[in-house]
C-alpha cells in the first residue's frame, strides 16, 4: 500500500513529535517511582499529583487551542515548547537537590500547562495544510509518530534511572528543543482566519451553543474514561491479580505502541471508506471486547491478547475522533475545536483511573466484576455514537469533507 504524499510540514511535525514524545517517555513512566521509592512520598500523594498535573493540562489544552486561534499556530506551539523545556530543566534542578514535595508538584503541572498548549497544534496546521479527504490519514501519521518515541523512550529512560535521575529531565529538555528548532526553521502560520476575526467570536460560547459537537465531545469524555483503564488499573490488575511480574506488563503496555507503529496507517486507510460514526463505533466495540476479556484472563497470553484488541479499538477510534473534531469545526474556529476536544478526551483520561482505582477496591474480592461493569460502559457509549450519527449532518460523517 503506496504512503501519499503529504506537505513538508506534515513530516516536520512528525519528526518533531517524535523526539519530543521520545524525550516525555524517558521521564513520565519514571516520575512516580522516583517519588515514591527515592522522596518517600506517600501512593496518595504521588497520585494526587499524577491526577492534578494531568487535570490542569487537559485545561490547557483547550487554551491552547483558543490561543492558537487568536494568536497563531507558530507562535503557541513555540510558547508551549519553550515553557516545556524551562519546565523539565526545573525539574533535573530539583532532582539533583532533593527538593520537597510541592516543587514536583507545581513543576509537573507547569510540564502539562506546556504540553496542553501545543498538543493540539499539530492537528490544527495538519488540518489546515492537508486537504480534507487526507486528514484522517494525516491524524494517524501523526499518531505514529507519538507512538514511534513512545516505544524507545521508557527502554532509555529505565537505563538512565539507574545512572541519574536528574540526567533524565535535562535529556528531555534537549529532545524539546530539538523540536523547538525544528519549528522555528520550517513551520510558518497557517491560521486561516486574521485575528480581529478571532476576537469577534465569543469563545467557548460557540462551541457550548454547538449541540451536535457537544454530544460528541461528552460521547469522547465517556470512551476515554473506559479507554484509560488500559493503563493503571490494568497494570495493578496484572500485578496484584493476574500473577505478572513488572518486565511483563512493561511488554504488555509496549504491544500497544508496537501495533499503533506498525498497523495505524493501514487501518485508517481501511476505516476512510465509512463514516467517522461507524469508526468509532468499531473501536469503542473492540475496547468493549478486550476489557469484557480481561475478566476471565489470568498471565500474560491472556492479557496480550485483551491487549491486542483494546489497541485494535484504538487504531479504530482516535483518527475517526480528531476527524469529527476538525469537521464540525470551521477554518477560524478550527482551533478552539480541536482544543476542547483535547479537554474533554483528557478529562477522560484523568478520571478514568479514579474511577478504576474505586471500583477494583470495591470489587476486591471479585475484580473480575470490575471489567465487566467497565466493558458495560463501553456498550452504553457505542449506543450513543448510534444516536451521533442521527444528528451529524452526513456530509460532516465522512473524510471526503467538501469545503
Amino acid at each position: 500500500m503506496k504512503l501519499p504524499q503529504f506537505d513538508r510540514r506534515v513530516w516536520v511535525l512528525f519528526a518533531g513529535m517524535a523526539l519530543n514524545q521520545f524525550g516525555m517517555s524517558i521521564v513520565m513512566p519514571f516520575i512516580a517511582i522516583y517519588l515514591f521509592v527515592y522522596q518517600g512520598e506517600s501512593p496518595a500523594l504521588v497520585g494526587f499529583a499524577m491526577f492534578f498535573s494531568a487535570f490542569t493540562g487537559a485545561i490547557f489544552q483547550f487554551v491552547g487551542g483558543e490561543a492558537c486561534d487568536r494568536l497563531g499556530r507558530r507562535t503557541v506551539l513555540i510558547i508551549g515548547l519553550i515553557l516545556l523545556i524551562g519546565s523539565f530543566l526545573l525539574l533535573g534542578w530539583a532532582v539533583s537537590i532533593k527538593a520537597p514535595y510541592v516543587y514536583y508538584l507545581v513543576l509537573l503541572s507547569l510540564t502539562r500547562v506546556a504540553t496542553g498548549l501545543f498538543r493540539p497544534i499539530p492537528n490544527v496546521i495538519a488540518a489546515d495544510i492537508v486537504p480534507a479527504e487526507k486528514r484522517t490519514e494525516a491524524f494517524a501519521l501523526l499518531r505514529v509518530a507519538h507512538n514511534l518515541g513512545f516505544a524507545t523512550g521508557p527502554i532509555i529512560g529505565g537505563l538512565m534511572a539507574v545512572v541519574s535521575y536528574s540526567s533524565m529531565f535535562y535529556l528531555t529538555a534537549v529532545t524539546s528543543t530539538l523540536y523547538l528548532v525544528l519549528v522555528v526553521a520550517f513551520i510558518n502560520d497557517t491560521r486561516g482566519c486574521r485575528p480581529e476575526k478571532a476576537r469577534a467570536r465569543d469563545g467557548i460560547g460557540t462551541i457550548l451553543a454547538d449541540r451536535t459537537f457537544m454530544v460528541f465531545a461528552l460521547l469522547s469524555f465517556l470512551v476515554f474514561v473506559v479507554y484509560s483503564q488500559m493503563y493503571t488499573p490494568l497494570s495493578m490488575y496484572s500485578k496484584g491479580y493476574a500473577g505478572l511480574n513488572e518486565p511483563e506488563i512493561g511488554v504488555l503496555l509496549a504491544i500497544n505502541g508496537i501495533m499503533v507503529v506498525a498497523l495505524q496507517y493501514f487501518v485508517t486507510r481501511l476505516a476512510d471508506r465509512f463514516r467517522m460514526t461507524f469508526a468509532m463505533t468499531v473501536g469503542v466495540l473492540f475496547y468493549v471486547a478486550g476489557f469484557a476479556l480481561v475478566s476471565v484472563s489470568q498471565g500474560f497470553l491472556m492479557l496480550a491478547i485483551c491487549i491486542f484488541l483494546i489497541t485494535l479499538g484504538e487504531l479504530w477510534f482516535i483518527p475517526a475522533q480528531i476527524t469529527m473534531a476538525t469537521n464540525l469545526s470551521t477554518s477560524d474556529t478550527r482551533g478552539r475545536y480541536l482544543g476542547f476536544s483535547g479537554l474533554t478526551t483528557n478529562m477522560g483520561s484523568a478520571v478514568g483511573p479514579l474511577i478504576g482505582g474505586l471500583l477494583l477496591s470495591v470489587f476486591a474480592g471479585s475484580p473480575w466484576a470490575t471489567w465487566l461493569v467497565v466493558a458495560a460502559a463501553g456498550l452504553l457509549c457505542a449506543t450513543g455514537f448510534l444516536y451521533l450519527k442521527k444528528i451529524v449532518p452526513p456530509e460532516k460523517n465522512t473524510v471526503a469533507l467538501l469545503e
